[in-house]
């Protein structure tokens, strides 16, 4: 075997153990989608993979599809992540709030929540496909 084959078996190898990484995510939080720390924890192994793919990926063969489809899901796992943090922030804001500003903090809240319930499911879906 020659060193070019050694460094792709390599790196196919590194690809694989974040590909598995990401999977033992992806399959937790699609067990238990409205679990914040389980968005939080795909996101996190998604992004490595990401990162290991725009390294290692021309070196280990993988398809252009295959690293679009990992980014086109990041993306998508960041969103609801976003969606899922202004909706904290809303609540605290709540918190403080009085009067008039306490009703328009609630129609808000249920907005946002309606939002990430919608997200939540594209991503859901995406992850499945």
């Amino acid at each position: 075997m020659d060193t070019r084959e050694n460094l792709a078996q390599w790196a196919q190898a590194v690809i694989g153990t974040y590909v598995d990484a990401a999977s033992t995510a992806i399959t937790g939080f699609c067990a238990k989608p409205k679990s914040t720390k389980r968005l939080h924890r795909t996101r996190k192994r998604l992004a490595r993979l990401r990162a290991v793919l725009d390294d290692l990926a021309g070196i280990a063969g993988v398809t252009d599809a295959f690293s679009e489809r990992i980014r086109r899901v990041h993306r998508r796992a960041g969103k609801v992540r976003d969606a899922d943090v202004l909706l904290q922030r809303v609540q605290s804001y709540r918190d403080d709030a009085t009067g008039e500003e306490l009703e328009q903090l609630r129609h808000l809240r249920r907005i946002l929540r309606k939002r990430a319930r919608r997200m939540r499911r594209k991503l859901v879906r995406e992850l499945q496909r």
